[in-house]
């Protein structure tokens, strides 16, 4: 068995982390790593070693669309193997919340628990059931990691979905936007409504970029954010089970406390 992970590179001032994290994760294990650059100021370095590929992402769905491309290329290359473990990653998992020792021994401790029937990740929720095409659902993974066996993984492809919506669809929610309302017609009004809250936050715990970025902007982002729940509509509907990285009480503490510390530290500019 070994680890293929595919990481969606934007910011060229994370790519020295993001290097030094992966190895620090994945030291002793049989891996290897596909960078998929969404950025052409991302420089793209063919030859880096035996272990590492690197090609260019179009970027028309941000990760989304990073790690279809980068699927592809690794089943191009017959660089997959049934029993795989593939890692799907975004160049934010060690930026915007902090990212210790600890983050790395339970995602150490996660892969070991990966099976034919889970897909690993971080979970998240809003406390209450939401509904995706009438299916309902309690919580997501956030997209900036989550794993599984590549026969569950190929259960799941594309993981870029908006590119299929209707004409009529996308036309309601860009219309909706400009009145800063999120509202997807598969989606539940539960689920509109946290969206809409932390799209256009009233305080300072919605999206980082919120009320500071352009209509195109704020629709990009929306489509990576339909695009993560439908991620998960997609496991339960096939019958794949989502397990948290963070399961147990000690560890959504830990979880919601490194968030809490990052904000604060982001805040007073300490870092």
């Amino acid at each position: 068995m070994k680890i293929k992970v595919i990481i969606a590179i934007y910011y060229p001032q994370y790519l020295k982390k993001v290097k030094e994290e992966i190895s620090r994760i994945f030291a002793g294990k049989d891996y290897q790593v596909l960078f998929v650059s969404n950025n052409d100021k991302c420089n793209i370095n063919e030859n880096e070693n035996s272990n590492s590929f690197w090609i260019k992402g179009s970027n028309c769905a941000g990760e989304f669309s990073a790690w279809d491309e980068g699927y592809a290329f690794l089943k191009d290359k017959e660089l997959l193997s049934e029993n795989d473990i593939v890692v799907f990653m975004n160049d934010t998992f060690c930026h915007h919340r902090l990212f210790t020792f600890y983050d790395r021994v339970l995602y150490r401790k996660a892969i070991l628990s990966c099976s034919d029937i889970n897909i690993l990740g971080e979970v998240n929720a809003i406390g209450d059931i939401f509904y995706i095409n009438n299916f309902p659902l309690s919580s997501w993974i956030s997209s900036y990691i989550f794993f599984g066996k590549k026969n569950n993984i190929d259960k799941l492809l594309p993981f870029n979905k908006t590119n299929t919506l209707d004409n009529k669809d996308i036309l309601h929610i860009e219309s909706e936007l400009k009145n800063n309302k999120v509202d997807v017609p598969f989606f539940s009004r539960e689920l509109n409504e946290h969206l809409t809250k932390w799209l256009f936050p009233s305080n300072a715990s919605g999206w980082y970029k919120a009320n500071k970025t352009s209509s195109a902007i704020l629709f990009f982002k929306l489509k990576a954010i339909v695009n993560e729940k439908l991620l998960a509509y997609n496991i339960l509907s096939k019958d794949i089970l989502i397990e948290d990285i963070y399961e147990g009480q000690m560890n959504r503490i830990y979880n919601s406390i490194r968030y809490r510390v990052y904000h604060l530290c982001k805040k007073y500019k300490l870092l």
